[in-house]
């Protein structure tokens, strides 16, 4: 005679075969969708079963446990996050049986607290494994340049950081590396189980970045006059806010070509997210752009009013420290044509070429209209 009926149950060594857990399992598995149910079946089995080890069928199984997660979350890699969300559900359904913490069943821990949002789960998605070892690879790639800005933001970001200090500007022309750095340096932190979050002035930039956005999507800033300013529609207690207190590193490409308001929102909104005074809040800022290239396009503006509104004229310009990429990394050595033409391009970007001459070999002659067209 026993107490309960598990415990009779339990001596009749009734409960005792693996396989028939792992049938059980697959029936719940095909005949339904219904992903709750099955972390339901699951729960009443730790609870109710006596078998030696059993973690066996969450290890076999989980992506089955936590494809729903998974969907609700937009993401199509299985990650750290996405697992835990599962045990979360099952956790709570083994305490809803009875039973203790699923740590005592073999199964590792839940969070026991608040799940994420949505888009915290998004910026934690990256595997950090295969970050680690392409860091560790890609590391030893970097040039002289690359290297020193590297580990100027990676020392920032691991030893702190105070205003006038926390704070990147790199200049960089075409060809010296600088996605391949940004990226790098977004890759690290994310690799470490931080959140780096990357954006840029434009949607064809963002999207050489890993993970990035235009930086109007990713800081909801608003559409704004040349000669406005106004805070980012980001609100306290918000999934976007609680995102940007929990980031270590922004990287913002092509900032040249942002409004200095733009800049100026993105800092306001920080500063009162974080509830301090401290450029962008404290954040490690690393902003990169060649100012070559476009600067700030005005309605009806002028020369005069882009430079007002560049980068260079906010009040954050002193604060950033400057670096600066000089090699040149996209040209091979024997590749004299091309390498004399970059040259000259950036002497012509640089105001240092004089009088400008082209070969004859360069661009595409056409003698009507037509011959035009066709060869465009």
């Amino acid at each position: 005679m026993y107490d309960t009926n598990l415990e009779a149950v339990k001596a009749s060594g009734l409960l005792s075969d693996a396989s028939v857990w792992s049938e059980t399992v697959m029936d719940v598995i095909n005949s339904t969708n219904d992903r709750r149910q099955l972390r339901q079946t699951y729960a009443s089995m730790l609870v109710y079963s006596d078998l030696e080890d059993q973690s066996a069928i969450w290890e076999d199984i989980k992506d089955y446990f936590s494809s729903d997660f998974l969907n609700a979350a937009r993401l199509t890699d299985y990650n750290e996050e996405i697992y835990l969300d599962a045990l979360d559900d099952i956790q709570q359904q083994v305490l809803n049986c009875g039973g203790g913490s699923i740590t005592q069943y073999g199964l590792p821990a839940s969070r026991g607290g608040a799940r994420p949002s949505n888009l915290l789960r998004r910026e934690r998605a990256y595997n950090k494994t295969a970050l680690k070892e392409s860091v560790e690879e890609k590391v030893k790639l970097l040039n002289s340049g690359q290297r020193g800005v590297y580990e100027h933001v990676m020392h920032r970001i691991e030893n702190g950081h105070r205003y006038g200090h926390n704070g990147v500007f790199v200049n960089a022309a075409g060809g010296t590396g600088k996605s391949f750095l940004l990226n790098l340096l977004l890759d690290t932190v994310r690799s470490r189980g931080k959140i780096a979050l990357a954006v840029a002035s434009s949607g064809i930039a963002a999207t050489v970045l890993s993970g990035g956005r235009t930086a109007h999507n990713m800081f909801k800033i608003p559409l704004m006059e040349f000669d406005e300013t106004k805070a980012c529609s980001v609100k306290k207690n918000t999934e976007l806010a609680k995102l940007l207190q929990q980031t270590e590193l922004i990287v913002w490409d092509e900032v040249v070509m942002a409004n200095k308001n733009m800049l100026t929102a993105v800092d306001i909104t920080l500063r009162d997210i974080m509830d301090n005074d401290e450029f962008m809040g404290g954040k490690v800022f690393v902003c990169a752009g060649d100012f070559r290239q476009i600067l700030p396009v005005i309605r009806n503006g002028g020369k005069e009013q882009e430079l007002a509104h560049c980068i260079k004229s906010s009040y954050m310009w002193e604060g950033l420290a400057k670096m600066q990429l000089t090699e040149n990394v996209r040209l091979k050595k024997d590749d004299v044509k091309n390498s004399k033409f970059a040259k000259q391009l950036l002497t012509i970007g640089s105001r240092e070429s004089g009088e400008i001459y082209f070969g004859r070999g360069f661009g595409v002659r056409a003698t009507s209209r037509e011959e035009l067209g066709y060869k465009v």
